[in-house]
């Protein structure tokens, strides 16, 4: 929940940071973190392991890869063409797909109770958000984004799983940095041999767009991502899908101060469904 609650207001903050590209947004988000988790590992007197198998890392490193550097960029060039309004509906993707993905991959169970939650979860975001957007480019752009968006949904499923084993037996914050070093260096690698995407580096110098970038990425790459991990550390795949789900209500709700975006009645009733739904999955055995 608290993952949620920082990825969207994250959202909010890099929706007012536009001026920078998505792979700017994405790599100044992971230096940033990058920085952060160092100092956190530092004042925690915390290391690398050192007799992790030669497979677990390249799990760890392809996870990063996978999740950190195209999931994430993918997710904000959604979010340049969707805005956060549209980008929620196509977010509502994330708990169906982490549910199925836990249940064929890692061969976990759910009991009906969870399922009543999960459904109330997804059911009451739909509901929530099943209106036309305010200003949102339609047409070509729509599907580009939606097809951006479900993309860096399925790719960050598939590398949250395949870390998943690893991170139920490691240090939290270590796995993190790993998985975002992993992402920034593939980051930096498609910037050196792609000419045309060197302008993203200059978002790592100083500029105005830093005051909502900096809050930006310290909620998004550092303690969301710490806070995510740890729901698929302390808990299984698929109750922390669904529970993260809670982004699009909070994005919902957010974009409404922040934004002006309108709360409708069918909005407010989604959200409450969905908050029940969570209430449900937090009761529940699986």
């Amino acid at each position: 929940m608290g993952a949620a609650m920082c990825w969207s207001t994250s959202l909010i903050l890099f929706k007012r940071s536009e001026s920078v590209t998505p792979l700017g947004m994405n790599l100044f988000k992971n230096v940033v973190a990058i920085v952060l988790l160092m100092v956190t590992m530092l004042a925690l007197g915390l290391g690398f392991d050192s007799a992790r198998s030669n497979e677990d890392w390249l799990r760890l490193v392809v996870s990063g890869v996978l999740g950190i550097a195209v999931a994430d960029t993918l997710i904000f060039m959604a979010l340049e063409r969707l805005g956060a309004s549209l980008l929620a509906v196509v977010d509502c993707a994330y708990a169906p797909t982490m549910v199925c993905v836990s249940m064929l991959a890692l061969g976990e169970r759910v009991t009906v109770s969870f399922l009543v939650g999960g459904v109330l979860v997804v059911g009451g975001v739909l509901a929530s958000v099943f209106e036309k957007p305010v200003g949102v480019r339609r047409g070509r752009d729509v599907a580009i984004g939606a097809a951006q968006g479900i993309g860096g949904i399925l790719v960050m499923g598939f590398g949250v799983i395949l870390s998943k084993p690893i991170v139920e037996r490691a240090s939290l914050v270590e796995v993190t940095l790993v998985r975002l070093v992993a992402g920034a260096v593939a980051q930096c690698v498609w910037i050196a041999a792609v000419p045309s995407q060197r302008t993203a580096l200059a978002v790592l110098r100083p500029s105005p767009t830093w005051r909502t970038l900096v809050p930006a990425a310290v909620l998004s790459a550092y303690l969301s991502m710490l806070l995510w991990l740890g729901g698929f550390k302390w808990t299984t795949a698929a109750r922390a899908s669904v529970l993260n789900q809670m982004t699009t209500v909070f994005t919902i709700v957010m974009a409404r101060f922040f934004l002006g975006e309108p709360l409708s009645k069918r909005r407010a009733l989604g959200a409450s469904a969905a908050i029940a739904g969570v209430l449900v999955v937090l009761l529940s055995n699986s």
